[in-house]
């Protein structure tokens, strides 16, 4: 891989990470300035808390899989000629 295709790669994941974040917070915030206020309507709340936790639960995943990709056991070996 070039650095150019590497550079092209984490562009766009650096992107959808942070698109990820700013659609998590448009939702959460004005949800929670809504519910604090008490101005939710009751049949309302459930739904809206479990996207809430649906949302946080793919970024945790998201967050997992790219943890679990940096194991040592999961990274090429270098091995070096002599």
């Amino acid at each position: 891989m070039s650095l150019d295709d590497f550079k092209s790669i984490y562009s766009m994941e650096w992107g959808h990470r942070i698109l990820g974040r700013a659609i998590g917070l448009a939702f959460v915030l004005p949800l929670a300035y809504v519910a604090l206020r008490r101005r939710l309507a009751r049949s309302l709340r459930a739904p809206l808390l479990s996207m809430a936790g649906l949302l946080g639960a793919q970024g945790a995943l998201g967050w997992y899989m790219v943890q679990s990709g940096l194991e040592p056991a999961n990274l090429p070996r270098r091995t070096v000629c002599s």
